[in-house]
């Protein structure tokens, strides 16, 4: 018997109400996510046993916010009591936004098409969207609903899947309940095999016989794949749960990591501390039909982390990868989740059968779009495996240019200048002419006992990335530091770089949308964090004037995505090597380049006297050093500052149409100033020094 739907309520409201339908079993329950369970799959009944659509769907988009609660006794009834974001982040229930599932659904589905599967279908936000697209598309509702198979490892999650799909057939016109669903939305595991998890071809058999010569088990494929996969590390993070994880979480994370690794089924992404979205990105890939299609989002790692680089390269040689739009949405994108996570949408044009192309079409890439539908423009590049292993040679990520423009401006430096550290396929250095050097710092988590809160006899500070700015070690937006360390830990632990009386280092926390990214600093030698990677050469003031230009800040903007600018990113910067400042500056032939570069360093630099090793340094080498008590104008740094850019834009070979380009691509600190005067000075001031140092870049 079908009944008006009642008035639609929120998730927890109806949690709530179905209290009493649960009984006294749900205060006996000890264990509180097994209480919001019950309570849930009891909400579910009650609304699909009065056929309230609109009430299973406020169950499916509210399932994410309802596992940041815990049910606990209140009088008579029940209260929901907040709790941390662990649980949610263990299901991986971040429901992927309306808008955004049809974008994924209409790149999965360009047209009508037999088969769809999400991977990872949670409540069933992406299926929905399929659904409503091949209904777009033409396809009749039955055998739109017959089209679509999910997997998800929690129950609940497949249970709300289920019978939203339903109230959707059932609102489009086919009469079917969420048990009629059971055999293609399915419970399991979809990344481990069939000893710990989905056994997919016993699963799907008509979509995927089984074939034990492939490296999945299975042949054939599904014409589309639509996919948000848990974008967690398979480990566990005790913050989440506020110091105290669920007993045997851990033990239950290291297996699955270990099946990850060691059961073949994810040969390209299946190694070191395995992020979730990557083998499910490769179980999503290996699902397709020779000429399927899939579509996901994923954090924007996946364009510069080295994690992902082996299956990328092998979307690229196959040429299979069709399309990347890394998103700067005016927004948060997912409910609960900071704007600060990257997110990036790409679609897959052919499975691990697909034909080999005589001429290989490339992809499409568009970094710092707001819509992932809208016309990319001018933003839009085309890459290639030449080009990726042309400007990341080590790791051969994608890069992040901001363009065509950008793309042939960085592609043309990498020609003439080589990167900091090259590396042969098995990670051994190939070529390395500043012997540049990465030293670990203090780990926050496991050196934290060394850790005082207050100053000492025999203690120093502890530097973090917050506490510093460009070639200020006191510059960040945190001047304060929070800890000191012995200063006998510092010295065994950073050993010949304390010798030489002071530190280098540079802030990897930070996002190609900042004022600045690459952000090197000097430090005295004092405690630091591994926020604030430190760094080691033979002539490293000369290395850290460089690191401190613009146009060597653009380059490695430009293989940075993310949060995390790591080493092996910043290995992959074209530097002009210590050679190209030992001759004559041709702007100005009575110096050298490095004697003029390192007189603009000093008068840029945020001196304090405990930086006198540096000071003395500098003034072995004939490079006047100001005087340490007294900070140097503000104007008088700008302009050192622009000197140091306008002289890197010249030993990259930049054209003053290039610096200009390059300048306008720091949106934010143009941003900024213009906020401030009216002006982007900084442009101004660079391209006037540019100017002065009659820098055609024809000079060798």
């Amino acid at each position: 018997m079908t009944t008006a739907p009642a008035r639609s309520r929120t998730a927890e409201s109806l949690v709530l109400a179905a209290a009493d339908a649960v009984g006294p079993g749900l205060a006996a329950e000890p264990d509180a996510d097994r209480r919001r369970d019950l309570l849930v799959l009891a909400a579910l009944a009650a609304v699909e046993a009065r056929d309230d659509g609109d009430g299973v769907r406020s169950l499916a988009d509210g399932y994410g916010r309802l596992l940041l609660a815990s049910p606990e006794a209140a009088g008579d009834g029940v209260r929901l009591v907040p709790i941390g974001v662990g649980e949610r982040r263990r299901r991986g229930a971040f429901a992927t936004p309306r808008g955004l599932a049809a974008s994924l659904a209409r790149r999965a589905l360009p047209v009508p098409v037999g088969t769809v599967a999400d991977p990872a279908c949670g409540p069933g936000a992406l299926l929905r969207a399929a659904f409503a697209r091949l209904l777009a598309l033409g396809v009749p509702t039955g055998d739109a609903l017959l089209a679509l198979h999910g997997v998800d490892a929690d129950p609940v999650a497949v249970a709300l899947c289920r019978a939203v799909l339903a109230a959707d057939a059932r609102q489009a016109g086919v009469d079917v309940t969420s048990a009629d669903l059971a055999d293609r939305i399915v419970v399991g595991d979809a990344l481990l095999g069939p000893a710990a998890g989905l056994d997919w071809s016993a699963a799907f058999p008509t979509v995927l016989p089984a074939d034990p010569s492939t490296v999945s088990g299975w042949g054939g494929g599904f014409d589309a794949v639509v996919l948000n996969p848990p974008w967690e590390r398979l480990k566990v993070a005790a913050r989440d749960w506020s110091g105290a994880p669920p007993a045997r979480l851990r033990e239950d994370r290291a297996r699955a990591a270990r099946a990850v690794r060691e059961h073949g089924r994810h040969p390209l992404t299946g190694a070191g501390e395995v992020n979730a979205y990557l083998p499910f990105l490769e179980t999503s890939w290996r699902l397709l039909a020779p000429s399927g299609r899939a579509a996901a989002v994923v954090p924007a790692g996946v364009v510069s982390d080295r994690s992902s680089s082996r299956l990328l390269q092998e979307w690229l040689e196959r040429d299979v990868l069709e399309t990347v739009r890394v998103l700067e949405p005016e927004r948060a994108l997912f409910d609960g989740v900071t704007g600060r996570v990257g997110v990036a949408v790409l679609a897959l044009r052919g499975g691990t059968a697909a034909p080999a192309v005589a001429r290989p079409r490339g992809a499409d890439v568009a970094v710092g779009v707001a819509d992932p539908d809208a016309d990319a423009g001018d933003r839009a590049f085309t890459v290639d495996a030449a080009t990726v292993a042309l400007v990341n040679p080590n790791t051969r990520t994608l890069p992040a240019f901001v363009g065509a423009a950008e793309a042939r401006v960085v592609e043309a430096v990498h020609r003439r200048v080589p990167v900091l550290v090259t590396r042969g396929p098995d990670g051994s250095v190939v070529d390395d002419p500043w012997q540049l050097r990465l030293l670990t710092p203090l780990h926050m988590t496991r050196d934290a006992r060394a850790f005082r809160t207050e100053p000492g006899p025999g203690l120093v500070p502890l530097w973090e990335a917050k506490h510093a700015g460009l070639l200020d070690h006191r510059g960040g937006g945190r001047p304060q530091v929070r800890y000191w360390v012995p200063r006998e830990l510092v010295e065994r632990r950073f050993g010949a770089l304390a010798e030489r009386g002071w530190l280098a280092g540079y802030r990897n926390v930070t996002t190609s949308v900042s004022a600045r990214t690459l952000l090197p600093c000097a430090l005295p030698v004092v405690g630091v964090g591994n926020s604030l990677p430190l760094l080691s050469a033979p002539r490293l003031p000369l290395l850290l004037a460089a690191l401190a230009s613009l146009p060597v800040d653009h380059l490695a903007r430009c293989r940075h995505a993310g949060a995390n600018l790591n080493f092996f990113k910043l290995e992959q910067v074209p530097v002009p090597p210590p050679s190209a400042y030992d001759v004559p500056a041709p702007w100005d032939p009575a110096t050298t380049v490095e004697r003029w570069v390192l007189t603009r360093f000093a008068r840029a630099l945020g001196w304090t006297p405990e930086l006198s090793a540096l000071a003395s340094e500098l003034a072995a080498l004939g490079v006047p050093v100001p005087d340490l008590l007294e900070p140097a104008p503000p104007q008088e740094r700008a302009a050192a500052f622009a000197d140091l850019d306008a002289a890197h834009a010249v030993l990259l070979g930049h054209t003053r149409a290039d610096l200009a380009h390059v300048l306008s691509t720091f949106g934010e600190l143009r941003a900024r100033e213009l906020a401030a005067t009216g002006r982007y000075v900084t442009a101004e001031r660079v391209l006037a020094a540019f100017d002065r140092l009659d820098g055609d870049g024809k000079w060798s």
